[in-house]
């Protein structure tokens, strides 16, 4: 029935891109030129972007000024969302660059990539310059129209790597930053503190000094992707570091029955508290890296799984800088696994 469901939703979703998003009935193949935004930094050339969640600027140039919006970045169903305009700009797609049509609420951006959504549509279909026909993505999320603010709001991520640039998420400070695909990731972190005193000051707090870099107490490691986990002699959790698609796998194994128990070596017993332990170093493992409420989301649904015969369908959660949590438990399995995706 679910496969039939997604079945459903793709068809539908690619029926009304069809129809709303002329360029996949017509190919596009002329190169637009537009200039992207280039950035002076620390005496060398680079392209960046930064965004702020609950900040009314953006930053480019490496200039600590900002860009001032009408509106803020926020945050819905694990996405981040910008308006469409300012978000464009900021991309370096010019105004004369970006059509909106009211009729289906249809946004085209051209610029040296066609990029199309339409409201209340998740998918999105993307022209690559010189290329003959769009490539059609169904995706996560869709646009939004906000009726009491007149606005429509994109799904920054899907917009930027659309328009060839790679995103990244700091989740410490609700940062965006983009930047061209294929290039060295930039050092903005100049900009990244003035977006956070700026956001505190806006809300009334008293902007943070410079943070210092988070102590590893003992009995802990970082792995490679920036984890902080316990060490394999404090935990019965199997922790995988960084596969090619995988940031991180979390193996939380199961208590053993009461009739097993006593059948295992002492060293490998999984008793109910050591179960519980697992389940909570998993939890500040993410929420070490994601953010306490995608980590509680995510680990509460492992805890539904408590015996081999109970099945925990494979569960997504989306994280705002891209990327998903995935947890699965499946029948007549003595594990429960917890993968970071990269996408």
């Amino acid at each position: 029935m679910k496969r039939f469901m997604i079945f459903v939703v793709f068809v539908l979703a690619l029926a009304f891109i069809t129809i709303n998003l002329p360029g996949v009935k017509q190919a596009y193949s002329e190169t637009l030129t537009e200039t992207k935004v280039d950035v002076y930094d620390q005496q060398k050339l680079v392209k960046s972007l930064v965004f702020a969640i609950g900040l009314n600027k953006y930053f480019v140039d490496g200039k600590v000024d900002g860009v001032t919006m009408d509106a803020k970045p926020f945050i819905q169903d694990g996405r981040t969302f910008v308006p469409v305009r300012f978000l464009s700009n900021a991309l370096g797609v010019q105004d004369k660059n970006i059509h909106w049509d009211g009729s289906v609420q249809k946004v085209t951006l051209m610029a040296w990539n066609r990029v199309e959504m339409a409201v209340g549509s998740p998918a999105i279909a993307v022209t690559i310059a010189g290329a003959g026909r769009p490539d059609l993505k169904i995706i996560d999320v869709a646009p939004m129209l906000k009726s009491e603010e007149g606005r429509t709001y994109l799904p920054a991520r899907y917009i930027a790597e659309g328009l060839g640039y790679e995103v990244g998420w700091d989740e410490a400070t609700e940062t965006v930053l983009c930047w061209p695909k294929g290039e060295a990731k930039p050092d903005v972190s100049a900009v990244v503190q003035k977006a956070v005193e700026e956001r505190a000051r806006l809300e009334g707090k008293q902007p943070d000094q410079k943070p210092e870099d988070k102590k590893v107490p003992p009995g802990y490691k970082v792995t490679s992707m920036g984890y902080m986990v316990p060490s394999p002699e404090n935990t019965r959790m199997k922790i995988e570091d960084q596969s090619q698609d995988v940031n991180l796998t979390l193996v939380i194994y199961l208590p053993h029955t009461a009739k097993e128990i006593d059948k295992v070596p002492l060293e490998h017993r999984i008793t109910q508290d050591i179960f519980q332990a697992q389940l909570q170093q998993a939890e500040e493992i993410l929420a070490g890296k994601h953010g306490r409420e995608i980590a509680k989301a995510a680990v509460d649904y492992a805890r539904k799984k408590t015996t081999r015969e109970a099945e925990l369908e494979r569960k997504k959660f989306p994280l705002p800088e891209g990327g998903k949590i995935a947890v699965a438990g499946y029948y007549n399995a003595w594990y429960i696994v917890i993968d970071v995706w990269r996408i």
